[in-house]
């Protein structure tokens, strides 16, 4: 907003200096309320597809064709039928499918919800080495279903799936010690490290968290052409509050170094 009189040039620009330190001040606040919303277990048909592709050895034939059926209806989301077909090879060991019936104990598909169910089976598939239950396990430590809610456990599980790629444990490991939470201290800079990790691997709302570290010096100087860089990805993948962020960062006086 300027002033129509050229004498109060120097008062309009201050103005406008310190509505933009507010609007950063603001905008920080609800980057780190944002912090304490974990990311939910979900089954993904990509990340199922994921698990799947794991050579696992097959005691019979009947086995892997049973397991076939299974899939193809829980894609075809007769999660009664899947549901049906799963039970048996849960208890004989079948990895896959103990993940596959979790996610449906979990998310109530066919079956009614049952948390302990859920983590029971998570936990089986978690220790056999299936990524995506590995962050679901977390989750369920993180929040206390089916079981009692352990941070501790909950981060080692996050940092074993984050270790193999998964983007939402660190994504998730990125809130814990950026924010901090029970005995576990904010630390930027790992922060820093597992945001980082779950950006470059495409996620959008890492790529914006980076770029909100960097736009505010939080634990390190302000890099507004670092900020600029990730934001712009970010809204590029869909991310509508990092389209927001990149207008507020184009007033910043050094942003047409970046350009």
């Amino acid at each position: 907003m300027s002033l129509p009189k050229p004498v109060f040039k120097e008062k309009a620009e201050k103005i406008s200096v310190l509505y933009r330190n507010y609007f950063f001040m603001f905008f920080i606040l609800l980057f780190f309320c944002s912090l304490f919303v974990f990311q939910n277990a979900i089954a993904s048909s990509a990340g199922f597809k994921e698990s799947i592709t794991q050579k696992v050895g097959y005691a019979h034939l009947q086995q892997a064709a049973n397991f076939s059926q299974a899939q193809a209806a829980f894609e075809n989301q007769d999660y009664v039928y899947s549901a049906r077909l799963l039970s048996p090879l849960t208890i004989s060991g079948h990895v896959q499918a103990q993940y596959l019936l979790a996610t449906q104990y979990d998310l109530g598909l066919g079956v009614k919800r049952n948390e302990n169910l859920s983590f029971h089976w998570y936990k089986k598939a978690a220790e056999a080495g299936i990524g995506i239950a590995q962050h679901n396990l977390a989750v369920a430590y993180a929040q206390g279903n089916g079981v009692d809610a352990d941070l501790t456990k909950a981060i080692a599980w996050w940092e074993r799936a984050a270790n193999a790629g998964n983007t939402d444990s660190q994504y998730n490991l990125g809130i814990i010690y950026a924010a901090g939470r029970d005995s576990v201290k904010p630390d930027m800079e790992k922060a820093l490290k597992w945001w980082r990790m779950a950006a470059i691997s495409g996620d959008p709302a890492a790529q914006f968290n980076l770029g909100a570290i960097y736009a505010n010096g939080i634990g390190l100087s302000s890099r507004t052409c670092e900020a600029s860089r990730w934001w712009k990805k970010s809204a590029a993948n869909g991310f509508a509050q990092a389209e927001m962020a990149l207008a507020v960062l184009q007033t910043k006086s050094d942003y047409a170094s970046c350009r």
